[in-house]
């Protein structure tokens, strides 16, 4: 028998005469109640451990235990064996495990979650699968296995505590259940018998049971701010804060990134999303794309009854609207679905979050945008109607438009021509001498060309080229480039239709455009056209103005210098208050203003004398405006100060040299006495006193000089070019003295006369045309258009090559 075996592996075996294995019951019925059993039997009947010498009573002779009387020997007894299905009684393992049950032809679910309870005896390896009763649910809940040694697999192993584990899917009967979770109580079992346990796991959410969940739910509502619309109007009204961002919708058909303006007004909590048209179309020009509203977060959030069909959301059914600190530099925004990025804002926007909020608004976000490659426009060619212009307009719309025309430039320029003389590079020898008129309008830039009448040429003069616009030779046809003034100089040549000009001459209000616009000229044009009327001699009136200036400013200067040096002596009370070292403050009375330098003008000759005189004494020098320490020039105490010169009504009144106006000087004749005519009246005694190495110029001594006696007249040497009273005409002091190599200076520079371009360089090197003999202008030419004729300052005078007639064409005297 198994019992009187030791408990050795390979010596406990099943008994095989054992065919009961039922429990006895531990009560029993005694007239119809329950009493605890004093007998206790194992499975099937079999005597428990109880039974056994090691429980024995004292008082039986039979099992009596000798060491109760001798005492105990050296080993102690064996414990009391306590029976496994005692030691584990009401001691179970529980999982917590969901299977998922199928749902066919339900528009409401597709399947459903069953979670239970798979219980584990360690009383006898027994098992059950029991799911916790939900109220109401329409499912058959309960005992789903009843409990017993389920069978594990084909070969007739059961499931034992061993196999069991959290994440394992169990099959029991064909159903498999997944374990997710355990009890305390059986990890710390588990772990005790050395079995390591997974992970927990969640159960999966039943969609159907979720959506009736939240049918029971109520939609939390949005407690009302207490705020005065009234106190933040007056306190934010304007305060706009402005952001920039951008809508990327690269990721749709036909999407762009595009930019916009998020406005978020602070007086109500509104945005306004504003867009950012450029120049390219293809889109309607709306002002905003989102109106100024209050903006949700959740813009889909609505309660489950809410009518959507019907009515349109409002502040009850929203949770939240986007304030300020939402809208952070470099974070994504939701529009009513679509993502906004907010890429920078305004310098007011970051004092606000910084002074309001304490935040920090993050530098600027750069957004790259993909460059399209732009494929050149092809432009297709002229058509031969019209000018180019037209045919291009036929490309920018379906009804060509006329091409517009500068009418500002139009009305300014009205009537401003600028004309210049060319020849034309003759071939044939008949076109030898033909002088055209070449005219540039100002208003349009059209070109016309007219022909000089000459006599007897048998050529048909007149005009030669309609106005137009002149193409440069080196210009598409298509899309041609036309001729403007500054390409226009003499010696300049313009083709013109297969012909080509030579431009010899030009107006002098071609100059004086160019003068007046410098920014529309290079500056060699300029000077080409400048030597070319210095040469002709039309500047004449220009150069004496402009060193009538230069006099003016450079007396100016001495003036102002030698007023500047001179200072008046301080009244007696100055001279008190600087003795008792008297300071100027608020207890002085306040000093007027300093009076200006004087301005009087003086001539030339006059103020060579006065430099080059001793100092005289203020009664023979002419009282002039001079400069005054302190106060004002008042009657009582204005002090003059004195240029040593003399007064003007003692000079000796100078011959007046007779002058003509241009176009009426007269012609030298052959009279002997013609230039003795228009001498000064003073000439010939300068000429004696040159004749006798005196000073041909005198002035009027002084009353210091002339009542000195005789030896102290002629021993003063005053340095200077003055007369004759004790000074040495030829000694020249060093400031009046012309370098050595001056003459040879400006001899250099009249040469050197900068080329503007190598054909005018080669122009310049040719010979001088040959004067024509003196009987070429005998015959005087017709009135309108002869040298006789009346002339406009910007005309060019066409006559004759510098050559003096013999018999002039008509009488200058009686030129108009």
């Amino acid at each position: 028998m198994a019992w009187g075996l030791p408990k050795l592996p390979g010596l406990t075996f099943s008994d095989p005469t054992r065919t009961q294995y039922h429990l006895r019951s531990s009560l029993r019925y005694y007239q119809g109640h329950r009493f605890p059993d004093t007998v206790v039997r194992g499975p099937g009947g079999a005597p428990t451990d109880v039974d056994s010498n090691a429980f024995a009573l004292p008082d039986d002779s039979i099992n009596y235990d000798p060491s109760l009387t001798y005492g105990r020997v050296k080993q102690p007894a064996l414990p009391a064996v306590v029976p496994h299905w005692v030691h584990y009684d009401k001691r179970c393992l529980n999982f917590t495990a969901f299977f998922k049950q199928p749902v066919f032809e339900n528009p409401d679910e597709n399947y459903r979650v069953r979670v239970v309870n798979i219980v584990y005896f360690l009383e006898d390896d027994s098992m059950t699968v029991m799911e916790p009763r939900i109220k109401n649910s329409g499912l058959w809940q309960g005992r789903l296995v009843k409990r017993g040694r389920i069978p594990k697999n084909d070969a007739g192993e059961c499931w034992h505590w061993k196999d069991l584990d959290i994440g394992k899917d169990i099959c029991i009967y064909g159903k498999v259940f997944h374990t997710v979770s355990c009890d305390l109580f059986t990890k710390e079992w588990l772990e005790s018998q050395g079995v390591e346990l997974s992970k927990e796991e969640d159960l999966p959410v039943d969609p159907y049971t979720v959506k009736e969940r939240w049918k029971s739910v109520q939609t939390p509502k949005r407690a009302k701010p207490r705020d005065d619309p009234l106190r933040r109007f007056l306190e934010y009204d304007g305060k706009v804060l402005a952001f920039n961002v951008v809508w990327d919708d690269r990721d749709s058909e036909n999407g762009e990134l595009r930019e916009y303006k998020l406005l978020y007004f602070l007086q109500d909590d509104t945005i306004a999303v504003k867009e950012l048209h450029d120049e390219k179309g293809g889109k309607d020009p709306f002002p905003l794309l989102l109106k100024k509203t209050k903006l949700p977060k959740k813009w889909k959030e609505k309660p489950v009854s809410f009518p959507s069909t019907v009515l349109e959301t409002s502040e009850e059914e929203v949770t939240e609207y986007y304030a300020p600190r939402d809208l952070i530099v470099g974070q994504t925004v939701f529009v009513l679905g679509r993502k906004f990025l907010l890429c920078d804002c305004d310098n007011f926007t970051r004092n606000y979050y910084k002074s309001m909020l304490n935040i920090d608004q993050p530098p600027r976000v750069e957004v790259r945008q993909e460059t399209k490659k732009e494929f050149a426009k092809s432009l297709p060619p002229h058509i031969g109607i019209g000018a180019p212009e037209d045919t291009l307009q036929s490309c920018f719309g379906l009804t060509p438009k006329p091409p517009h025309k500068d009418v500002i430039k139009y009305n300014l320029n009205a009537n401003k021509y600028l004309r210049y003389l060319c020849e034309i590079d003759w071939i044939h020898p008949e076109d030898q001498g033909r002088k055209f008129v070449l005219s540039y309008s100002l208003a349009d830039g059209t070109v016309k060309i007219g022909e000089i009448p000459r006599r007897n040429s048998g050529i048909w003069e007149g005009k030669f080229l309609r106005p137009m616009r002149l193409e440069t030779p080196e210009s598409d046809p298509n899309f041609p480039s036309y001729f403007t003034p500054e390409r226009f100089y003499i010696g300049a040549i313009v083709p013109v239709f297969k012909h080509r000009f030579k431009i010899i001459g030009c107006d002098l209000f071609v100059y004086r455009y160019m003068s007046a616009n410098p920014e529309k000229f290079p500056p060699e044009v300029i000077d080409n056209v400048r030597n070319y009327h210095m040469r002709e001699g039309n500047l004449k009136d220009e150069l004496e103005a402009a060193i009538r200036e230069e006099q003016a400013a450079e007396t100016r200067a001495q003036l102002t210098k030698i007023g500047q040096a001179a200072v008046a002596e301080p009244s007696p009370m100055e001279q008190c208050l600087s003795a008792l070292n008297v300071v100027e403050g608020s207890a002085t009375p306040p000093r007027p203003p300093t009076p200006p330098t004087t301005t009087d003008r003086i001539p030339y000759d006059d103020s060579l004398r006065i430099t080059r005189q001793s100092k005289p004494t203020c009664e023979e020098i002419a009282p002039l405006k001079g400069i005054l320490k302190s106060g004002e020039a008042t009657t009582e105490h204005q002090k003059v100060v004195c240029f040593s010169g003399p007064a003007p009504d003692e000079h000796r009144a100078q011959a007046k040299h007779v002058t003509y106006p241009p176009g009426q000087q007269p012609h030298f004749n052959e009279q002997a006495d013609f230039c003795d005519r228009f001498k000064d009246p003073d000439a010939a005694e300068r000429a004696e006193r040159r004749a006798r190495d005196e000073c041909p110029y005198d002035i009027v001594p002084s009353a210091q000089t002339a009542g000195a006696p005789l030896d102290e007249k002629f021993n003063r040497q005053v340095p200077g070019y003055l007369g004759t009273y004790g000074v040495d005409c030829k000694e020249t002091p060093d400031f009046m003295k012309l370098p050595s190599d001056a003459y040879e200076r400006v001899k250099r520079l009249r040469q050197d006369v900068p080329q503007i371009s190598p054909a005018a360089g080669r122009v310049a090197a040719l010979p001088r045309e040959p004067a024509p003999p003196v009987q070429a202008c005998t015959n005087p030419p017709p009135e309108e258009t002869g040298p006789c004729a009346p002339m406009k300052p910007e005309d060019v005078a066409f006559e004759c090559a510098h050559v003096k007639p013999g018999l002039p064409c008509c009488d200058p005297d009686k030129r108009q």
